[in-house]
């Protein structure tokens, strides 16, 4: 896809340096950058850095190459421009089989927009997978790893409540019977788990990834992470889970998925980055609404899912509308909420409504490229 023609786009208010500004911005061979441009007029507009998103959980499939297309829609028409796809390592014969999650993450290619990454959530109950995950995790140089569990979880439900058990078995993809036989090997390897987190932990230092887990249930288990290097906290079921991130200095991820605890534990001043967890496509109407009606906490709260989470993976080069940085540009119409343009390293991944017309109007003409990747022709 090729860039797009250096522009300014103009007459909207625009997301810089921590303020809502009516400004303009211009951007050239997909930068942030400066001079007398051909103007696109967006009045009406906001323009906003893109989200970047450490939490992206592609669409079901068998097919790898039809996931990250959807992938790749489903990120651009939510103004997401950087996403870590990340899919589970999770039981054997199931929607999230290792075979399954291995071919999907080979099938990534960074360079396409929008930039999708390798993440990868782990059952760290699998204790029998640890070499086969070290393996794959620094073939691929897995940049962000997650440990995730539901042995407990499903363990508690065989026992005392069976249909949840067959209903949980479906929503995984495998048949009750194969489940129990799973939930029967981990708990003989159970004394494992100890040595097996901490040598994926060794191999994820190695690379130099970044790490934690999703869900934990409080301060204990936070803590039990932090030592090991998990240094993120995502998804915290728990308020002393969260807090105790907190004390540590790991950086508390909120999931959209949960939206009431999310709403709670930023009115507690927890809560460092928002995570769209399988849900992209409200992340957008989440920071509308949290800014309130006149838009006074858009900054602080867009912040959480642009520059924060940008600075928690070390890339100084987006998350900011500043000059000399990745044109990754959310464009969002005041009068609908809606994102209209989604604009990822320079390149066009998604227009519609009447930012389209405004295209038009200003002769920068799509290419026919149909569906939700439309581009622009140089001048």
């Amino acid at each position: 896809m090729p860039y797009l023609p250096p522009m300014r786009l103009t007459g909207a208010t625009i997301l810089r340096e921590g303020e809502l500004r009516q400004r303009s911005v211009a951007i050239s061979r997909g930068r942030i950058s400066k001079g007398p441009l051909p103007g696109v007029d967006l009045e009406g507009y906001l323009i906003l850095p893109g989200i970047v998103d450490l939490l992206f959980v592609p669409p079901p499939g068998t097919e790898p190459a039809l996931r990250l297309r959807q992938s790749s829609a489903i990120a651009a028409r939510s103004g997401i421009t950087t996403a870590w796809v990340t899919p589970r390592w999770g039981w054997d014969h199931g929607h999230d089989a290792p075979e399954a999650t291995a071919a999907l993450l080979h099938a990534i290619r960074p360079e396409r927009a929008p930039d999708l990454r390798r993440g990868l959530r782990i059952e760290s109950a699998r204790t029998e997978c640890t070499q086969a995950l070290v393996d794959l995790t620094q073939a691929l140089r897995i940049e962000l790893a997650w440990f995730e569990s539901e042995f407990a979880a499903l363990l508690d439900q065989q026992k005392h409540r069976p249909d949840d058990f067959a209903a949980s078995a479906v929503r995984l993809g495998t048949a009750p019977g194969i489940l129990a036989r799973a939930l029967d090997g981990v708990a003989e390897r159970g004394r494992e788990m100890p040595r097996h987190l901490c040598r994926l932990a060794e191999g994820f230092d190695d690379i130099r990834a970044r790490y934690g887990s999703i869900g934990d249930d409080g301060g204990a288990m936070r803590e039990m992470h932090s030592m090991i290097g998990a240094g993120l906290a995502a998804r915290p079921a728990a308020h002393s889970a969260a807090a105790a991130a907190a004390a540590m200095g790991d950086p508390v991820l909120l999931s959209l998925r949960e939206e009431e605890r999310l709403r709670d534990f930023l009115r507690g001043g927890l809560g460092d980055a928002i995570i769209s967890d399988g849900a992209p496509e409200g992340m957008v109407a989440l920071a509308l609404s949290l800014a309130r009606d006149d838009l006074a906490d858009l900054p602080r709260i867009w912040d959480l899912m642009s520059a924060r989470p940008a600075e928690i993976m070390r890339l100084a080069d987006r998350g900011r509308l500043d000059h000399g940085c990745r044109a990754d540009l959310v464009i969002v119409s005041r009068k609908t909420g809606k994102v209209e343009m989604t604009i990822s390293g320079g390149q066009l991944t998604y227009l519609t409504g009447e930012a389209r017309e405004r295209f038009l109007q200003a002769s920068l003409q799509p290419t026919r490229g149909g569906g939700d990747e439309p581009r622009i022709a140089a001048e």
